[in-house]
């Protein structure tokens, strides 16, 4: 064997035979990349040469079965049987968008024109979506991918989705969860109200528009209270959704605790909603670019607890979101930790090489500190097409 100077090693370096610290101590194997705590190591123990048969070679990335015990074990079969449930709703989940889509647009146009209007239609929507929310908590993990015919308030149900499953984290009743479900389905009851070419602007606002738009949340309290004769903790969402905790919001610089508590929620999940819908002037963000600037205005717009609360149950990489880990495998995010959000489980449903996994393979990357999230991917860079995966997930074992 030759020998090799320790301080000629550097991390990413590999040879084409197994690397040894002594005869009974083997470093690294065959094609394998040294870490940098392999060269940490050597030099802590002051071991100046290494040993190899072998020549400098291009690194492999080595397939291992991958050991799972403990809490790891239950995570992990408690995910494996909510995504089979969710991917055996998702034509429930589809139909339940679609139709939610067009009953908000008929709504709002029904209670703007201050016509008969049945509101258990819209509440029933909200108790069928905390009870989907409920009973199978990856029923919408397609929101961010699926390909939903838009409507104007798109965003309408993408944000009730979240206030349900935020609702459900804290532990709300389940009456309380679909009295702030309902509320966020009629928020922007007002914005019906605003002339086309207000809502339909493709750029930005002038200061006249903007002003003009900044009156839709009085608007739709009124058209609540005044017409629907909705309660009290209903319409006050309407009225005080675009209030922001630090008294800079509209239309009545509310702050703090004097906005309400069904308010301070929808605020969260309205702002998360409207990022992830793709509107004429601006296009869609990914899950995690969504969560990263609502972050970034966190400190002063928001409830500084719910918006806990909210990164808590959504992390840093929102339930869905698909990621590219350090193998060059695509994953979709399944759930995260509190205690570290870059580190969730995900369900790895691309190999290194593009091909879809034989058997359902997931990966709880807190536990399994050798892989690691390099980037948020889009499904069209990331061979990721949601129908397809739902009916390999559904054949898998």
């Amino acid at each position: 064997m030759k020998k090799i100077e320790v301080s000629k090693l550097h991390p990413g370096m590999a040879f084409d035979k197994p690397v040894y610290i002594d005869r009974d101590n083997k470093l690294v194997n065959a094609f394998e990349a040294l870490k940098p705590s392999d060269i940490d190591r050597l030099k802590k123990w002051n071991i100046l040469e290494v040993e190899t048969d072998g020549s400098p070679a291009e690194a492999k990335i080595i397939e291992k079965e991958i050991e799972i015990e403990g809490q790891e074990k239950i995570d992990i079969e408690k995910a494996k049987a909510e995504l089979k449930k969710a991917a055996g709703a998702r034509d429930e989940v589809l139909k339940l968008m679609e139709t939610g889509g067009k009953l908000i647009v008929e709504s709002y146009e029904t209670l703007t024109a201050e016509k008969p209007f049945q509101m258990s239609t819209l509440r029933n929507l909200a108790e069928d979506i905390v009870t989907l929310s409920t009973d199978n908590p990856l029923a919408f993990i397609n929101t961010y991918y699926q390909n939903y015919s838009p409507t104007p308030y798109s965003h309408l149900m993408f944000s009730a989705v979240f206030g349900a499953y935020l609702a459900n984290a804290m532990a709300f009743s389940v009456p309380k969860n679909i009295e702030l479900t309902f509320s966020i389905l009629l928020m922007d009851v007002g914005m019906a109200s605003l002339p086309l070419s207000i809502k339909m602007k493709d750029g930005k606002l002038n200061d006249s528009e903007k002003n003009q738009l900044q009156t839709h949340p009085l608007l739709g309290y009124q058209i609540l209270t005044q017409f629907a004769k909705v309660k009290n903790s209903v319409s006050m969402v309407a009225l005080q959704h675009q209030e922001h905790f630090d008294g800079s919001g509209y239309p009545r610089r509310t702050k703090g605790e004097e906005i309400t508590e069904y308010a301070r929620i929808a605020g969260i999940v309205d702002s998360f909603g409207a990022l992830l819908e793709e509107k004429s002037y601006k296009k869609k963000k990914l899950p995690y670019e969504a969560m990263k600037e609502l972050l970034a205005y966190g400190l002063s717009r928001y409830d500084p607890n719910y918006m806990k609360q909210f990164l808590f149950k959504f992390s840093v990489y929102p339930v869905g979101s698909l990621v590219e880990l350090s193998d060059k495998s695509y994953a979709m995010v399944i759930r995260s930790g509190h205690e570290k959000p870059m580190r969730p489980l995900v369900y790895v449903y691309r190999d290194k090489n593009a091909v879809s996994p034989a058997k359902m393979k997931f990966i709880h990357l807190l536990y399994q500190q050798e892989y690691y999230i390099t980037k948020p991917v889009l499904p069209e860079n990331a061979f990721f097409d949601f129908d397809e995966e739902m009916d390999n997930i559904l054949k898998k074992s």
